[in-house]
């Protein structure tokens, strides 16, 4: 005789692999736990809105550290870098409005 499925069985993962937690996605694994399902990052304190995308910073659903998604290395230069960089753009369009209403 030949085996049937049941058609009103739930289906089934074939077993060692694990399904991804709601909401995540497929990324680099974690530099912390290996996991490789994350969760974007859509705002943080250092980069706001923009930042995050542009790191590809995520939050690995397993132990919640966060990391680049892409390299699965940790952001924090790419952050220093980040933040640097805005503090002297900021700086510049600060003194050159300064300079633009004190010579006006």
């Amino acid at each position: 005789m030949s085996q049937t499925t049941n058609p009103y069985q739930s289906p089934q993962v074939p077993t060692g692999q694990m399904l991804p937690p709601p909401g995540t996605e497929s990324f680099a694994p974690c530099p912390s736990c290996g996991c490789t399902f994350a969760k974007r990052v859509s705002f943080s304190w250092w980069g706001g809105v923009l930042g995050p995308k542009l790191l590809t910073h995520v939050k690995c659903a397993q132990c919640r550290q966060k990391y680049n998604g892409k390299t699965g290395q940790s952001n924090d230069t790419a952050i220093a870098i980040y933040l640097g960089v805005s503090l002297a753009i900021g700086l510049a369009i600060g003194i050159a409005l300064g300079l633009l209403t004190a010579f006006s």
